[in-house]
């Protein structure tokens, strides 16, 4: 994601050096910009009368006199980003978060909730959460929101933990679609699977476990920055700069005052979260789905040979016996229904794996790239839009989830016109209630009126 969720689904907080036009003083001002963003002045190079360089470095933690113009306040790290979440952002978000709540619907009405229409429910429960997180970063691209005080106070600060925050539920996202898509498989090789009640206590437990274990792998982000916050303008004005703890010499060649236990625990669980959220899920899922398309062909073969063998041995008999023939087509149909079925839920899970593969999948290499040479590409303009655009990618695939159900799933369409038609059409049959009601009422009351006049007119 941007600011940067530099992989998938890890939004990896990274310095950038980001390069503006010469300000007022004709001085070319470098800004230290950490994803989501947030730049501010570190030194200044101006040329002086003797055409020098001369660098001033301005001390963190602390307050100055000097006001900032409003292209040092902007939160946006480039145009491009800027662009993004301002622009496409909201549209996305906000149909991202209708349709899953609308998937969610769907998913919580069924008469039986399986395994996999749990793990897609709980799926749905963290994109949207991921999507809520996310929002705070696209008001900070907004210039109302950007030169505002109040906001500046709230997020700058705590900008590090939303992200740390948006990271988990994307590492529980990714191994719930491994769940759907394992469950999947295993219930086209053992038809009877899919038809066994879940247990509550097993259920509870392992989602107990796997928020646990993502949690423990993502916590780093809470602590694989450190973040500076300095005020300008006599208090008016407030900035915040965040630098990678494992960074052997901060910008503006400051020392590195990390504890060498703090740096050592972020490199090596960042490994360890390049490892188990990122690469082994994607493996897993491209093997899960390949044994998925098998064991499916395989059933259709199996079935189409069983069917095939009976025809040929009733036609070389000669005698076909009517209950037999009645027999071989019901289990013929029913085998159909069950192989259509069995397809249909491959295809749909096969859309909601390959769609996630492909949204989530280019963050990775961003991740293993930042780990492996993060003093290499740390002051890279073109890295940090590549960066700014795959992170962008993430929150597409947040959203695309229920365009995967509804294209690929009829059953899904169907019963998502059900649900709305049954709540619409209820909502319609008491305000049409409530209307024969009145006049009900009013026709029984004019009633009594002309009763009482005619019994008045006979006296």
């Amino acid at each position: 994601m941007s600011y940067n969720y530099n992989s998938y689904p890890n939004i990896s907080h990274q310095t950038q050096m980001s390069y503006y036009p010469p300000n007022s003083h004709g001085c070319l001002t470098t800004s230290i910009c950490p994803p989501p963003n947030n730049c501010i002045p570190s030194y200044y190079k101006c040329p002086d009368q003797q055409k020098k360089k001369e660098n001033v470095n301005i001390k963190m933690d602390s307050t100055s006199s000097l006001c900032l113009p409003e292209s040092q306040l902007r939160l946006s790290g480039s145009g491009l980003e800027a662009f993004l979440y301002t622009v496409l952002f909201p549209p996305i978000c906000l149909f991202g978060l209708i349709g899953n709540a609308l998937t969610i619907l769907v998913l919580i009405n069924n008469d039986f909730m399986s395994r996999a229409n749990i793990f897609l429910t709980c799926l749905a429960v963290c994109d949207v959460s991921f999507l809520l997180l996310i929002i705070p970063h696209s008001l900070a691209n907004f210039d109302t929101f950007a030169f505002n005080y109040t906001f500046r106070y709230l997020y700058l600060p705590t900008k590090i933990h939303l992200i740390a925050f948006a990271n988990w539920t994307s590492a529980v996202a990714i191994w719930l679609v491994v769940g759907v898509c394992f469950e999947r498989v295993v219930g086209v090789r053992s038809p009877l699977h899919r038809l066994t009640t879940p247990s509550r206590a097993k259920l509870v437990t392992g989602l107990v476990v796997l928020l646990s274990s993502c949690a423990a792998l993502t916590f780093y982000n809470h602590v694989s920055h450190h973040c500076f916050i300095k005020s300008f303008c006599n208090t008016t004005q407030i900035m915040a700069v965040c630098v990678d703890v494992n960074l052997n010499v901060w910008p503006g060649n400051r020392t590195n005052f990390s504890p060498p236990a703090l740096r050592r625990y972020v490199a090596t669980t960042r490994a360890a979260n390049a490892v188990f959220v990122v690469f082994l899920p994607l493996i897993l899922l491209v093997v899960l789905n390949i044994m998925l398309l098998y064991y499916v062909k395989k059933r259709s073969f199996f079935m189409y040979a069983s069917l095939g063998k009976v025809s040929a041995r009733m036609r070389k008999s000669g005698e076909v016996a009517l209950p037999f023939v009645a027999t071989l087509f019901r289990r013929h149909s029913d085998q159909i229904l069950q192989q259509k079925t069995e397809h249909r839920v491959a295809v749909t899970v096969c859309a909601v794996v390959t769609s996630f593969t492909i949204t989530q999948a280019p963050s990775a290499v961003v991740l293993t790239v930042n780990s492996l040479w993060l003093q290499t590409f740390n002051n890279s303009r073109w890295w940090y839009q590549m960066t700014t655009i795959i992170s962008f990618l993430v929150v597409i695939g947040k959203s695309l989830n229920f365009v995967v159900f509804c294209l690929s799933s009829s059953s899904f369409r169907r019963r998502l016109f059900n649900i709305l038609r049954t709540k619409y059409g209820s909502r319609e049959e008491k305000r049409n209630y409530s209307i024969n009601t009145a006049y009900t009422r009013c026709d029984s009351r004019d009633s009594r009126i002309l009763s009482q006049k005619k019994s008045f007119q006979s006296i």
